[in-house]
């Protein structure tokens, strides 16, 4: 124990009475809510213990109602890096020194690194997505793709389309014009166009890949899928990527597999090239990629069949 710290304490825990006990180690941490099913403890402590690094890795639930602690988190003498989520992406970009040019294009960040000359952010989703997709760039370069959903993992999904050489996202949304004043035109140089689900059987069968970005699929509620059931044969011939990393397999993943997709692609190796990533820039430090999803793949609830 340290500081009233124990083991199973890197689980969840709520900033307030994590400020109140705060360790006497190097910390790290995730903030954002809800927190309590994340992955992130798992893997970072694992990859903390694999490098000989002192220090702990916890999940911090950090409601809206509580952000007005984050400062004083970020001002802890043994804080040494922070992963951001849901809601809190955007708006911790006002309490950082620095920014990375990508971060401010897709207007977020999930990755904190305290520096000598103040906390810098950065956004390595981006990351996540640009090596699941890799292997099939190929196959991707010069031809539209769909991404499915309009927050700020969609924003991340159309950055790292770059890589692939895809001219063209049309991001998918139920409320395209609402949400359009808030989307630029081009996101690292990918064009935007926003639709809505009516025109998705169009641009389905002009694109080569769609990507998933939404929660539906997500547990607690497997069932569901954003691309309508009339339309699984549409994804015939695409590289078919879910962001969801729980269940490894996805409602949407099996209507992909079933129509003969080109490559179907779960959210594991994304979460775990995030993390790799966001750990590189805290430590300098390699990441046991292998070791952290068969880790992540044995906590997760077996597979109904």
């Amino acid at each position: 124990m340290a500081g009233g710290w124990n083991l199973s304490d890197t689980c969840m825990i709520a900033i307030h009475d994590f400020l109140k006990r705060p360790p006497v180690q190097p910390f790290y941490a995730v903030i954002g809510h809800p927190v309590a099913q994340s992955k992130s403890p798992l893997i970072h402590n694992m990859a903390l213990k694999h490098n000989g690094l002192p220090g702990i890795y916890t999940a911090i639930d950090t409601p809206g109602t509580a952000y007005a602690f984050v400062g004083k988190l970020l001002g802890h003498k043994m804080f040494r890096g922070l992963n951001v989520t849901i809601p809190h992406k955007s708006r911790i970009m006002d309490a950082l020194d620095v920014v990375d040019a990508l971060a401010i294009e897709v207007g977020a960040v999930n990755t904190v690194n305290p520096t000598r000359t103040g906390l810098a952010g950065y956004n390595t989703d981006v990351a996540g997505f640009e090596e699941t997709l890799r292997p099939h760039a190929l196959w991707m370069t010069g031809s539209p793709a769909v991404v499915l959903g309009s927050g700020g993992a969609a924003r991340a999904a159309v950055a790292s389309l770059k890589e692939m050489r895809v001219p063209v996202a049309f991001v998918v949304s139920r409320k395209p014009r609402e949400i359009s004043v808030n989307w630029p035109s081009r996101i690292n140089g990918v064009e935007v166009r926003l639709i809505g689900y009516e025109q998705l059987r169009a641009h389905l069968r002009e694109s080569a890949a769609v990507i998933n970005t939404t929660p539906l699929g997500m547990f607690p509620n497997p069932g569901k899928s954003p691309v309508p059931f009339d339309l699984t044969d549409e994804l015939k011939g695409k590289v078919c990527m879910d962001a969801i990393y729980n269940p490894l397999e996805t409602h949407f993943m099996k209507q992909a597999r079933n129509a003969g997709a080109h490559a179907v692609l779960g959210g594991l190796t994304m979460f775990v090239e995030q993390a790799a990533a966001a750990f590189r820039i805290w430590t300098g430090r390699g990441f046991p990629k292998e070791e952290a999803a068969e880790a992540i793949s044995k906590s997760l609830p077996a597979a109904k069949p």
